[in-house]
């Protein structure tokens, strides 16, 4: 068996004002959509990765709303493949970026439905990056019009994917990793989102 690359698309926490920093965490570490901020999210669950677990037990869980990925999943044809994620951000007061930002590598399992048509799995390696070593493929995802697709690096139709995420894995692989810390700033979010009165305090952020 080999070795499968697969890009996936997720909504990430759009940026806030710079002295916000304190309420929401360190915004260099560019998280899914944990506060519900995103108008264009799909349903009850965000979309991407859960670097402190679902459950908020240390789990590297994925959860996604994409069939294609749990077909591939399901097919057990693969060693172990890497889910290469790729941010849909808005830096405060800018124009939305499509940024690498990090991967998990998944052994081969399957993933487990945990609502309809909702699925999660978990990563058996995590590897997560700063802002400023991302790989920003604005140009490549709008030029080609990929903003909802899964990018394969076995695609019979598309083999340029290839090149491209396998390049993009190396990308985040040569940079220092900042995972414990993705998984600091997710909790600290959840706890946030947990309060009461969270939007009251983070109203005057956005």
């Amino acid at each position: 068996m080999e070795t499968l690359t697969i890009c996936v698309p997720f909504f990430a926490l759009p940026g806030l004002k710079e002295d916000c920093s304190e309420i929401v965490g360190n915004q260099n570490l560019i998280l899914r959509d944990i506060l519900g901020l995103n108008p264009l999210r799909k349903g009850e669950y965000e979309n991407g990765p859960y670097l402190e677990g679902f459950n908020a037990d240390g789990k590297l869980d994925y959860v996604f709303y994409f069939e294609e990925v749990e077909k591939i999943l399901e097919k057990q044809l693969y060693d172990q493949i890497y889910i290469l994620f790729r941010a849909i951000y808005k830096p405060y007061q800018k124009d939305v970026q499509h940024i690498v930002v990090g991967y998990y590598k998944v052994e081969n399992t399957q993933g487990v439905e945990i609502a309809p048509g909702v699925y999660s799995i978990t990563g058996t390696e995590a590897y997560f990056v700063d802002y400023n070593d991302t790989l920003d493929i604005t140009d490549i995802v709008v030029g080609y019009n990929l903003q909802d697709s899964i990018m394969k690096s076995n695609s019979q139709n598309h083999p340029e994917y290839k090149d491209w995420v396998n390049s993009w894995l190396e990308h985040i692989k040569s940079k220092e990793n900042k995972v414990e810390e993705y998984k600091e700033r997710s909790l600290k979010l959840r706890a946030l989102k947990a309060e009461e009165n969270y939007k009251d305090k983070i109203k005057d952020c956005l």
